[in-house]
């Protein structure tokens, strides 16, 4: 067997061990939940990619339409974000919540404007914010 070839087959070997006592050990597996709690800034960045997703899907994106470009549209998406979700009124959001509002906007028919969060119910300050 060549060098490299037994390199990566004790590698992918250590891999799986780590992995298993770590299990054993009681400690939790790598993966990504969708309940608990999220930083504000990530919401507002997840929130205004989201909008900006459906916004090129809806062809709205480009010369002489909604947007000049994704940036001009992630701008705005955010600091609409930002003002509904205000860091002092809402630090922290549900992170499953917040999975839910970002499927609804991605969802959202184009025919529908979608110039704020609030025209979507699931992305209100009251459904996403985390009580103190």
């Amino acid at each position: 067997m060549k060098l490299e070839t037994r390199l990566a087959v004790c590698g992918v070997v250590v891999s799986v061990l780590v992995l298993a006592c770590g299990r054993e050990r009681g400690e939790p597996a790598m993966t990504t939940t969708t309940t608990g709690a999220l930083s504000h800034d990530d919401a507002v960045m997840r929130l205004a990619a989201a909008r900006c997703d459906r916004e090129v899907s809806c062809n709205d994106i480009g010369a002489g339409k909604k947007y000049a470009d994704r940036d001009a549209c992630m701008r705005e998406a955010g600091q609409n974000a930002r003002g509904t979700l205000r860091v002092d009124e809402c630090a922290t959001l549900d992170q499953a919540k917040l999975s839910s509002c970002l499927n609804d906007i991605k969802n959202e028919r184009c025919s529908n404007p979608l110039d704020s969060l609030d025209i979507v119910t699931s992305c209100t300050r009251s459904k996403l914010c985390v009580e103190k």
